[in-house]
């Protein structure tokens, strides 16, 4: 496992929840949503805080990880957290 805090490009379904992921040049396909917490955050008008989504995706070469991403619900930026090979 590796602790990353870096921006990433999320494409979400209609329902909301990620189905691609692109990091460092990758892509990786979200086949499970396996949890989501909301974590709350300093109260100010307008957010909520951060979203943690725990997804099993699968890069472009079919290897399968487990990921933990975020969401900023005040600005909408995406965030890789960790990653487990």
């Amino acid at each position: 496992m590796s602790l990353y805090n870096e921006r990433i490009d999320v494409r979400s379904t209609n329902g909301g929840h990620p189905a691609l992921f692109s990091w460092r040049g990758a892509v990786y396909r979200v086949r499970r949503v396996i949890g989501t917490w909301d974590g709350g955050g300093p109260a100010s008008p307008g957010t909520t805080g951060v979203r943690l989504v725990r997804v099993a995706a699968e890069s472009e070469q079919g290897r399968s990880n487990i990921a933990d991403i975020t969401l900023d619900t005040a600005t909408n930026d995406w965030t890789i957290r960790r990653l487990w090979d």
